[in-house]
């Protein structure tokens, strides 16, 4: 017969298994550690097992969620007692080992959207931590089921961070958001300054599950009710059953955190969390500032404030002789007193106002009619001395550094004097000057200096006050970003791609070689962009001299474009000598498309395999690199293409995406043949081959000894500056009239063409065609002597095939930090990639040849 509560019997008896077992904490069950053949389980004996069902079946439905435990065999009854065995998770609980924020925020996200369509006939059953019995006015809010204890003791992290979810006895039906509110609660324990420690928890959240505004305006009144609801419920639990020390394993943590939170503005946390979920941090801004667009305010100060020195106040606060401007947004080292530091121990160091520096007792005016509503005398050093808050109906002004005798009280009209400018006596210790802020809420202390990291925030609950002053060149110094990784993932589509396991945050190019945030330089394979090279000085000076003159479009007349289009057509052989001018190759490969169709007639197209053309919805119906096209046929790589009556076929003459693949001598021109045959076009989309980076011609396609019917331009035509061009014959052009004008807004304009001669007479005066023929043979010859599947390519657009994706994932990263940067690509993603700019030097090619070697 089983024993009561021996695990090693039970698992033995009931699941087959020879374990060992160690005792596990809980508030209600018994649980315990097995191990078992190198394999380790959760062993649960439950005594009340009344909503076991709807738990198994919310671990059945998650059970290809890799945070979550699986049942690992049948829930049994036995002696009184209901038994399950569950999946061990890795890992050391949050209370012991705190993780990182953000990851949990992900983790209960993919927990929350893989329940978002679980069902269950006892799902909606009441429940006494649901946090709707403590919040009112959740009914509006997405509802589902969610796990709803993530405590910290719920919480698992593991070695490589990566966190699990573990406990699913109290999950419910309500609210989604709040087991956010939970997880956010238990999180803030430990931490000196809990309101801004969860925001990335719910910055990461909001990455997986997108949250509502609505949602974020009541997640942090949830994160304090669900604290408070734990005290009051271990108060009355532990009263019940005084024998159970688990009851009260978070409550000296979750006072503290109540303590911490007591002089915390809800308001502020609810704008951080909206923040941090890329939305506008405060709901009013956007009103507030197209009002102030429309509106004409008075001078805030005597004096030419339009015309006055504009001061750098980073480093230090000097003596200031008269009138004189001190920046918004500046980042400023001069706060270093106590005050200014946040109790997680970072410092507010970003200046959020403008200061108008002139002689102590200068007259301050009401830019606006409004009321006084704070007049305040902060005169402990460093701060505001005298402080004067105006409302001005949905906004306020703050004016600081007065002498606070010359407050005015009650109702303001514009122009009236408001203050006089205090002394370094009476105003905090400062020159004599006004800071000036604008408030679209009275948050927190009225803090004028932000963190960093909170600027996003503060631009937007204190808007630039020249929206007032209206000083023509302006004065916001829009100080350098600090979360950069963290905000691009909320503010733009996470779809877009980072390189590296650890991004590079690359702020500067030259030549062949980018350079870091830390000045760290890097040789550069991959960009075919920057053809001639990272601001090549010709083709800046060529863009920004036309750019100070005039760009309109090609409506108009203009003498840049017209020497553009001849000098372009001159490169290629007859009859190709008609351009359009668009902004991408991928708009290219559209118009070539649209020019195929106006030919010939029809709109079946040939592409070859793994070929890619474009990100347009035209073009990724070309692109079997992306997806299987649903209007072209795919052409195994050296077939020829087989279509009763193709519109046209489109080809690389060096294919990039399938991994620098080099088509047999006599493919193309055979397949072009069968197309023409057939009575299709011929495309030749030299995005990425063209320009000279092939060496021995001008275009790729001269390698295949053909001329297509129609050439796709893009990538380094402009050396980075937005451009495209499709190149035809005349016959093909002239099929395109058919009554409907052909307009693009910007290709063709000045600026642009300029750039494109400029990058034309670069290839030209440097010789960079035979450069790049001379370092391709340079470089192949060095691959071609290693340990590699093959080397192959023409010029410098090669390509290295590796034994397989991992390795040559491994080499990509290996040489990054060796400081040379590869991208990889093929159909197995096991091809190292090498078409970097055109100048490229010789040493550059052997220090590649030589950090390949010793990764390899």
């Amino acid at each position: 017969m089983i024993s009561m509560t021996d695990p090693l019997q039970i698992a033995r008896d009931l699941y087959g298994l020879d374990a060992t077992a160690r005792p596990l904490p809980g508030e209600h069950d018994l649980n315990f550690a097995l191990t078992a053949d190198g394999t380790r389980y959760v062993l649960k004996l439950h005594a009340d097992a009344a909503d076991l069902a709807l738990e198994d079946a919310v671990l059945e439905h998650l059970r290809d969620e890799p945070a979550v435990p699986r049942l690992a065999g049948p829930t049994q009854a036995s002696n009184g007692y209901t038994v399950r065995l569950l999946s061990w998770l890795e890992g050391a609980a949050w209370a012991q080992a705190p993780g990182d924020m953000a990851e949990l925020g992900r983790t209960v996200a993919r927990v929350d959207r893989a329940l978002a369509g679980f069902t269950h006939p006892n799902m909606r059953r009441p429940h006494r931590w649901d946090l709707k019995n403590a919040v009112d006015g959740l009914d509006h809010l997405p509802h589902q089921v969610i796990h709803n204890d993530a405590n910290e003791h719920n919480i698992l992290v593991a070695p490589d961070g990566s966190i699990g979810l573990i406990d699913f006895g109290d999950v419910v039906y309500t609210a989604r958001v709040c087991g956010l509110a939970i997880a956010g609660a238990y999180a803030m324990h430990g931490c000196p300054d809990p309101a801004r420690a969860v925001v990335p928890l719910v910055r990461g959240y909001h990455e997986i599950a997108p949250l509502s505004a609505d949602e974020l305006a009541v997640l942090f009144d949830l994160m304090v009710a669900r604290l408070k609801m734990s005290v009051a419920m271990a108060d009355k639990q532990f009263a019940e059953r005084p024998d159970n020390d688990y009851l009260l394993v978070s409550q000296a943590g979750i006072k503290e955190v109540l303590r911490r939170l007591e002089g915390e503005d809800p308001v502020l946390a609810h704008f951080r969390f909206r923040d941090a979920c890329g939305y506008e941090a405060s709901p009013k801004a956007r009103a507030v500032r197209q009002r102030l667009l429309l509106t004409d305010a008075h001078p805030v100060m005597d004096g030419d404030l339009a015309n006055a020195p504009v001061l750098d106040l980073a480093a230090a606060m000097p003596p200031v002789d008269g009138l004189a401007i001190g920046r918004y947004d500046e980042q400023r080292a001069i706060y270093t007193a106590p005050e200014f530091q946040t109790p997680d121990g970072r410092w507010r160091t970003r200046h959020m106002a403008i200061d108008i520096f002139a002689p102590a007792g200068a007259p301050v005016y009401a830019p606006l009619d409004g009321v006084v509503e704070r007049r305040e005398n902060r005169n402990q050093l460093g701060d505001y001395g005298g402080l004067l808050v105006v409302r001005h109906g949905d906004f306020w002004t703050l004016h600081g550094h007065l002498d606070p005798e010359s407050l005015a009280e009650g109702e303001v009209k514009q122009g009236d004097v408001i203050a006089r400018l205090g002394t370094a006596e009476v105003n905090g210790g400062w020159e004599p000057h006004l800071h000036l802020q604008l408030f679209t809420d009275l948050v927190g202390n009225l803090d004028g200096v932000a963190l960093p990291e909170e600027a996003d925030l503060f631009r937007s609950v204190c808007p630039d006050p020249n929206l007032l002053l209206g000083l023509p060149n302006g004065v916001d110094a829009r100080g350098p970003r600090v979360d950069t990784p963290a905000r691009r993932r909320t503010v733009m589509s996470r779809a877009l791609s980072l390189a590296y396991d650890e991004p590079l945050h690359i702020v500067r190019g030259e030549g062949a070689h980018l350079y870091d945030a830390d000045g760290r330089a890097f040789l550069d394979l991959v960009n075919n962009v920057a053809h001639v090279g990272h601001c090549h000085p010709r083709v800046v000076a060529a863009g920004a001299a036309q750019m100070a003159v005039l760009n309109t479009n090609t409506r108009y007349l203009h003498g840049s474009v017209v020497d553009y289009a001849r000098r372009l057509a001159a490169t290629f052989p007859d009859p190709l000598q008609v351009c359009f001018f668009v902004n991408s190759g991928s708009e290219a490969n559209d118009l070539a498309l649209r020019l195929a169709y106006a030919h010939t007639g029809r709109d079946e197209v040939a592409v070859l395999d793994h070929a890619y053309h474009g990100h347009l919805t035209s073009t990724i119906g070309l692109s079997p690199y992306k997806a299987p096209p649903r209007h072209a046929s795919v052409t195994p790589l050296w077939e020829l293409p087989a279509v009763d009556r193709p519109a046209a076929f489109f080809a690389e003459p060096i294919l990039g995406c399938a991994g620098q693949v080099v088509p047999p001598p006599g493919y193309l021109r055979a397949a072009f043949e069968a197309v023409r045959a057939a009575g299709g076009l011929c495309v030749a989309d030299e995005v990425q081959t063209g320009f000279g980076r092939v060496g021995e011609h001008f275009w790729a396609f001269e390698l295949g000894g053909v001329v297509p019917d129609i050439v796709t331009l893009g990538k380094p035509i402009g050396n980075g500056h937005p451009l495209g061009a499709v190149v035809t014959t005349p016959e093909v052009a002239a099929s395109f009239l058919t009554g409907m004008e052909y307009f693009n807004t910007f290709g063709g304009n000045p600026v642009s063409a300029e750039i494109g001669l400029a990058v034309l007479d670069v290839i030209q005066d440097e010789r960079l065609q035979a450069h790049a023929r001379a370092m391709g043979a340079r470089l192949l010859d060095g691959l071609r002597g290693m340990d590699v599947v093959d080397a192959r390519g023409a010029g410098l657009f090669l390509g290295v095939e590796l034994s397989s994706r991992e390795e040559a994932a491994r080499v990509k990263e290996a040489l990054k930090a060796r400081g040379v940067l590869i991208s990889t690509d093929g159909p197995n993603e096991d091809v190292l990639k090498i078409k970097p700019p055109l100048a490229i030097s010789a040493d550059d090619c052997d220090r590649f040849l030589e950090a390949l070697c010793d990764v390899l």
